[in-house]
């Protein structure tokens, strides 16, 4: 018997790979080439504002790049500040009318306090008593060997 091969590669479908190929561009390398064209261009334009004869421009650029680091800090401050304002809203509103409630939950823990300590003498108790017991024959046993001698 003769060892197989595994199976070479099977031929591409010419019309879907080529459908990739056209959607890869459009959706990867375009975007990614207009992003770094438009970096390009926005880093050619603020060196020559700072080169140039206007002194001014440079101010105006580091005033836009100011506010382009605090939008971008701020997409991501913005929801916790949102959510957090929303629970801080929501605690002030309900800390009001919560009392009768922690009454309520206050009453259940007694009850289930008391229902488990209830409980648990019933496992406890069978306990005690057969080591009360135990201890008990045992302390019968040393007296009665203080009594006897063994040697």
């Amino acid at each position: 018997m003769t060892a197989q091969l595994p199976p070479a590669e099977r031929p591409r479908n010419p019309h879907t790979e080529a459908l990739h190929k056209r959607e890869a561009f459009w959706q990867i390398y375009f975007p990614m080439g207009l992003a770094f064209v438009l970096f390009i261009g926005i880093c050619a334009l603020a060196v020559a504002a700072a080169v140039g004869s206007n002194g001014g421009a440079t101010e105006v650029w580091a005033d836009i790049s100011l506010v382009v680091v605090i939008l971008q800090v701020m997409v991501f401050v913005l929801p916790l500040l949102i959510l957090f304002g929303g629970l801080a809203y929501g605690v002030g509103y309900v800390i009001p009318k919560l009392p009768p409630y922690f009454k309520i939950a206050q009453d259940y823990a007694v009850l289930a306090a008391s229902e488990v300590k209830r409980l648990t003498r019933y496992v406890e108790e069978p306990v005690l008593q057969f080591k009360g017991g135990v201890a008990g024959f045992d302390q019968f046993v040393q007296s009665v060997r203080r009594f006897i001698p063994f040697k």
